[in-house]
């Protein structure tokens, strides 16, 4: 632990000291505000348009720090050398992956809580407009769907930084931003084509269940699945519906980021460095 806390400090430094890191940042927000102009023609949907846009541009926003980060800290410092400087110390490896990973984390968790606070701040503008001009009352000022949206924006984030980990071993920046954006496109949409072929004969009926398995299904984390799941707040919070939804994408979640962890400390240990 005594190793471990001040790597993963230094990591966190390094990454907010990064000019993309603060591009990425205050441009998230001010997307989010300029939502603020951009629903006057949602005719009585303003919160819900400005919720959406204001939860895929934080899990854009995060998703660009984790994988950015990666190649910042993994990448550049194998191309650099510079990783030996840090390995001939009485460090292991497993901390040193360990404490990069927790670093960028920590970093993109700063990141995505700061534009979240900034949407909430744009949804209770849009909704005190409301209570001023007669069209709603007080209640419900607190978007809780936009909070548990902006979790699970995180737990994304968790998942692609934890593959653009095992990515930076290998690749530079530009092919490790690309790869993840394939990752990325294709957890959104692999469950919506492979029950097309899950009914197939042969390999088809063995490939559908590994994909399932190696791929993490982004659709469950998304605003649209929320907000099915959330169709009576009320209701589904007495029921407990929401708390096993967030459980079990919660533990999908940190068993998948475990998993990974484990292969990227097994390829950083077997591969040669200088």
């Amino acid at each position: 632990m005594k190793i471990l806390v001040p790597l993963v400090i230094n990591s966190f430094k390094e990454i907010i000291r990064q000019p993309f890191y603060y591009v990425i940042l205050l441009s998230g927000c001010l997307i989010m505000l300029m939502s603020l102009t951009f629903t006057f023609f949602a005719f009585g949907e303003e919160g819900k348009m400005i919720r959406d846009m204001g939860i895929s541009t934080i899990t854009i926003s995060g998703l660009l720090t984790g994988c950015l980060s990666s190649s910042v800290l993994i990448a550049n410092e194998f191309e650099r050398q510079t990783v030996l400087a840090v390995l001939c110390k009485p460090i292991a490896r497993i901390h040193y992956i360990l404490g990069k990973y927790l670093g960028i984390i920590l970093a993109a968790t700063v990141l995505v809580l700061f534009q979240g606070l900034v949407l909430e701040i744009a949804l209770i503008i849009n909704k005190y407009n409301k209570i001023s001009g007669g069209l709603s009352d007080g209640s419900g000022l607190i978007d809780y769907v936009c909070l548990l949206g902006i979790y699970f924006s995180l737990l994304q984030v968790l998942i692609l930084t934890a593959i653009s980990l095992v990515l930076s071993l290998y690749l530079n920046t530009a092919a490790n931003l690309t790869m993840c954006l394939l990752v990325f496109i294709l957890c959104h949409t692999f469950s919506s084509i492979l029950p097309f072929y899950s009914y197939g004969q042969g390999v088809v009926s063995v490939v559908a269940p590994v994909c399932y398995i190696l791929f993490p299904n982004f659709q469950n984390l998304n605003l649209m699945s929320i907000s099915g799941t959330v169709t009576d707040p009320i209701l589904f919070w007495q029921k407990g519906t929401i708390l096993q939804y967030t459980v079990y994408n919660t533990l999908h979640t940190a068993i998948y980021c475990m998993a990974i962890m484990w292969l990227v400390v097994t390829l950083f240990k077997r591969r040669e460095i200088a």
